[in-house]
């Protein structure tokens, strides 16, 4: 039908009705946002992630081989979790077990099964574990975490919610979310989580839609359930928990629409489901669970300081880059290190998430996606309430989680991942039904009037101040979540002498074993990159992992070995005392000298190295002296070859 301009409105100069200028809709901005392509918008979005996320380490690049995460030094969990990453190819290319070594904590070694050792990213990156060594790889995986989370999130919410738009603003809050920025301080295991919204679509595709092969989809949802436990055993954990929440919510309000054929499609999906992992997770779990120099009980206490303040979502920490820095100090306090404390949010962002949630309360999506973030904070607080880091003795249902087996070492405050997840999906829902409010404006917009009376535009939000402060709110939300990057970076050669890099490291036999100072011990693991560098070609007194202690606990300290003298003098020495049960460290006499030629003995030691750093090296080497002779300095460090001959010489 062609429409007659209103001649009126010819007469004072102003477009016809039908051409007139719409005013500015912020809905209608958004249903333009999602009528570009799929595919073109979703490579700008990828790359968009790749982008932002090539700050998170500068001045290190993706695979920098020069500098390493942390601040400091090039030491602690990044260069345990870059040597677990090189042991698992070289131990299966030199027909080693991947998951038990003595090739730390030499001789009693170490039950890798029970440590962070991500077998999966070891093996995905071998070819450049091999080729330009472990620190690359762990350097371009902790950098990948970010863009691969995001993206991860992005398509699962935008099948999950058709939106564009919806879809990128909710990768980008899961892949840079305050978790995963605290996270990638250190935790490629923890940062590297990809995988849990693939688990959840999967798992809605299964339970709900039901849609396609259930074969098929078990599958799927089986090979990524052995994946994450290959890459964290904690987060599949978690994972896991969050999902049986959602079940439990799903069937007691879906609870009329459960019949036979929904349960047959069901079961039919879980076989492969369950069969995969029961297969291919068979030894690592009885690794796990039984394997030999496991320890028993939790890491950390039930009561641990892992978990989140009630304030945790709107009290910022030093994770975030524009903040008052009163407030970042009290954010600080919540957990043990800001690292570890995910869950904040914003005030900006949790009233509009809040608002979408009021606004579309009868679509059940977003009210389930609301209730599932407040699943996952409840749990991220730990076994009792705590108050502006006040403890209030009110218990908790982790309380009750945190006692049953396997569950006994989560910690709390990694839940938080989850209430980022579902804040995320809340986010996108809702951007996707007011896109649609828009698109119907614009369909609106070209109805001649009076062509359909029964079309109305959806009600609410038009006015302009409205969209002006829902505007300010979303800014204010971004500034607040810009993360505190670069993470700080430290140069691999504050940790690596030269002479690790050199020629003269092949004087140290093959197969051998070497006590260094620094003594491998946390957080000075140096020696550990010492080793991965010469590619694994001796073994280690001394080590970073989690090992049982001479009761079965868990410790993180080297196995003590009699004489006890040696190690505690060593340990006092490296790290200044500090987390030693010794008030003080033993005396350097003519005793201590002569159960250090005792030890190098009875340990086969072939290699005494030191390098001229930690908290006493002119007392060690002293030591080392009266006991060896003299030592070769060969590249920055002081070496005692043949060190067993030494020994056994008269003093």
């Amino acid at each position: 039908m062609e429409l007659t301009a209103d001649p009126r409105s010819a007469a004072a100069g102003r477009l016809p009705s039908d051409r007139a200028a719409a005013p500015f809709d912020l809905r209608r901005a958004l249903a333009r946002i999602d009528r570009i392509g799929p595919r073109r918008f979703a490579i700008a979005v990828v790359l968009g992630y790749v982008a932002l996320s090539l700050f998170a380490y500068l001045p290190a690049w993706p695979g920098d081989p020069a500098r390493l995460v942390g601040s400091g030094c090039a030491c602690g969990d990044p260069v345990e979790q870059s040597w677990f990453l090189g042991w698992l190819p070289w131990a299966i290319l030199h027909g080693h077990n991947p998951l038990l070594t003595n090739w730390i904590d030499f001789p009693r070694g170490v039950n890798l099964g029970i440590n962070t050792e991500m077998p999966l990213l070891g093996l995905l990156t071998a070819p450049i574990t091999l080729t330009a060594g472990s620190v690359v790889s762990f350097e371009v995986l902790i950098w990948l975490a970010f863009p691969l989370s995001a993206t991860a999130a992005f398509f699962v919410l935008r099948r999950w919610s058709g939106s564009n738009l919806g879809a990128a603003c909710g990768g980008l809050l899961y892949g840079f979310s305050p978790y995963m920025v605290g996270e990638g301080f250190r935790h490629l295991n923890l940062a590297f989580v990809p995988l849990p919204p693939l688990i959840f679509y999967a798992a809605v595709v299964i339970l709900v839609e039901q849609r396609g092969n259930p074969w098929r989809w078990g599958a799927a949802l089986g090979i990524l359930v052995t994946a994450q436990y290959l890459i964290s055993p904690e987060v599949l954990s978690t994972t896991l928990v969050v999902a049986a929440c959602a079940v439990a919510i799903l069937a007691l309000a879906r609870r009329r629409a459960i019949d036979r054929d929904r349960l047959r499609h069901v079961a039919r999906a879980l076989v492969p489901a369950v069969a995969i992992p029961a297969v291919v997770l068979a030894y690592p779990v009885y690794v796990f669970l039984a394997g030999p120099l496991r320890y028993h009980g939790p890491v950390q206490v039930l009561g641990n300081p892992y978990r989140i303040d009630l304030l945790g979502p709107i009290v910022p920490t030093s994770a975030q880059h524009f903040a008052p820095r009163a407030l970042q100090t009290l954010g600080d306090k919540f957990t043990y290190g800001f690292g570890e404390n995910g869950s904040y949010l914003g005030v900006a962002l949790l009233v509009l998430a809040v608002w979408l949630v009021v606004r579309y309360r009868r679509d059940r999506h977003v009210l389930l996606a609301a209730i599932m973030a407040a699943v996952g904070f409840v749990l991220s607080l730990g076994p009792v309430l705590m108050v502006a880091n006040h403890v209030t003795g009110l218990p908790l249902p982790f309380d009750a989680l945190g006692r049953l087996p396997l569950f006994d070492n989560i910690l709390p405050a990694r839940f938080s991942l989850y209430e980022q997840f579902f804040v995320a999906v809340v986010i996108a829902l809702g951007l996707a039904r007011v896109s649609v409010e828009g698109a119907t404006l614009s369909s609106m917009a070209r109805v001649p009037e009076g062509a359909n009376p029964a079309v109305r535009a959806p009600a609410g939000g038009r006015g302009t101040a409205a969209q002006l402060l829902v505007l300010a709110l979303a800014a204010v939300a971004v500034v607040s979540l810009v993360p505190a990057w670069p993470t700080p970076t430290t140069p691999v050669d504050t940790a690596l002498p030269v002479f690790f890099t050199s020629p003269a490291a092949n004087e140290i036999p093959a197969g051998s074993v070497v006590l260094t100072y620094p003594l491998a011990i946390t957080p000075e693991d140096q020696a550990m990159l010492w080793q991965e560098t010469d590619r694994y070609r001796w073994k280690l007194v001394g080590g970073y992992a989690l090992i049982p202690n001479r009761h079965g606990l868990v410790t993180a300290k080297p196995p003590e070995l009699p004489p006890f003298a040696v190690q505690h003098f060593l340990a006092w020495e490296d790290v200044g005392g500090q987390g030693l049960a010794a008030k003080r460290p033993p005396a350097l006499d003519r005793h201590l000298v002569a159960e250090l030629r005792v030890y190098i003995r009875r340990y086969g030691i072939g290699t005494v190295i030191l390098d001229p750093i930690g908290s006493g090296p002119s007392a060690v080497r002293a030591l080392f002296e009266r006991a060896l002779g003299a030592p070769r300095r060969i590249g920055g460090v002081d070496c005692w070859f043949d060190a067993g001959r030494r020994a056994r010489e008269p003093a």
